[in-house]
């Protein structure tokens, strides 16, 4: 297995999520003969260039047929197979919906689903590549997991779980080259087990995905304003850890940080489940928003949409003086 180490954290943070599932795909392949990789087009893309070179059969390439992925790596994983199947975020969950809700939801094949340029990463594409709603598409089907890494080494504790878990799931990359470091030993990974980064008192952010480094800093910046801040990287919004949104009774504000639209995504998924709790604290989403932001680069669009250190701050500390003030 890869080692978590502080080295290898930071080669994974140069290289971005994309590439290191390529290293991951190889991996595990290398260590189960019935492991496939398919894609729609998208190999090079994911870091699997030589991947087929290494492991010949064990590579589908349906090209630009994102439907077509999902029937045959249902077919193949029916056959007893075990697939991982590769795209675009935004292509996989949308344009090929049915299938997986037909062929992995009511089917209940566990094909591993890889959304490469989750939220905003490959908006300079303009927002036919922003996968702003694709958490909203799958996480109504059941059966279904969703996972949300927060950086190159998380996505290695995952995909290793993944090959480990008999149902159908969804890996959801965001971010580019040179993500933020969040873990640099190895820890606890567990579907369906938040990870508590930081803890505090007043103010508890949950977040996924590689914005939780984001939050990471604007927490700091709260706490030197003197507001105690709890920080939760909820990587798996499906299920989601309600034992760790059990603890959050007693905090003033409960703040959900995602790259994704602020309906239907883990913000969502958290006001479901503590909506219908007695003693809940005050529920802040904070996302990409309710409109497609126009083209451009990733550092901008997380600008526009306020998912920056600044952004949040800003948004947070507003409403926690309003809660203090009784409104």
């Amino acid at each position: 297995m890869l080692e978590i180490s502080r080295k290898n954290a930071r080669i994974w943070s140069m290289l971005g999520m994309r590439r290191v599932v390529g290293i991951m795909l190889e991996e595990l392949a290398g260590s189960d003969e019935h492991f496939i990789f398919a894609t729609a087009d998208l190999g090079r893309y994911l870091g699997a260039a030589d991947f087929e070179d290494k492991y010949p059969g064990q590579m589908i390439d349906v090209g630009i047929a994102e439907q077509n992925l999902i029937g045959v790596s249902a077919g193949m994983q029916q056959e007893g197979f075990h697939v991982f199947a590769g795209t675009y975020a935004t292509f996989v969950t949308a344009r090929a919906l049915d299938q997986i809700r037909v062929n992995l939801g009511y089917m209940n094949l566990g094909v591993k689903l890889i959304g490469a340029a989750g939220g905003l990463s490959d908006g300079n594409f303009s927002p036919t590549h922003m996968a702003l709603e694709d958490i909203a598409d799958i996480r109504p089907i059941p059966g279904i997991a969703i996972i949300s890494p927060a950086d190159g080494a998380e996505v290695v504790k995952a995909m290793y779980a993944l090959a480990e878990y008999e149902g159908p799931a969804y890996l959801r990359l965001t971010g580019r080259a040179n993500t933020p470091v969040i873990y640099t030993e190895d820890y606890d990974f567990k579907i369906g087990k938040a990870v508590c980064l930081k803890e505090g008192t007043e103010i508890a952010f949950v977040a996924s995905g590689t914005i939780v480094a984001t939050v990471q800093k604007a927490a700091a910046e709260l706490e030197k304003k003197g507001i105690s801040c709890k920080v939760i990287n909820m990587h798996t919004i499906k299920p989601l850890d309600t034992q760790a949104l059990d603890e959050l009774e007693e905090f003033k504000l409960l703040v959900t940080v995602e790259e994704h639209m602020a309906a239907g995504g883990m913000g969502s998924a958290v006001a479901e489940y503590m909506g219908a709790k007695a003693k809940r604290p005050v529920q802040q989403i904070i996302a990409a928003g309710h409109e497609y932001p126009h083209a451009g680069e990733y550092e901008i669009l997380l600008e526009t949409c306020g998912l920056t250190v600044d952004g949040i701050v800003k948004k947070v500390e507003g409403r926690y003086r309003e809660l203090q003030n009784g409104r």
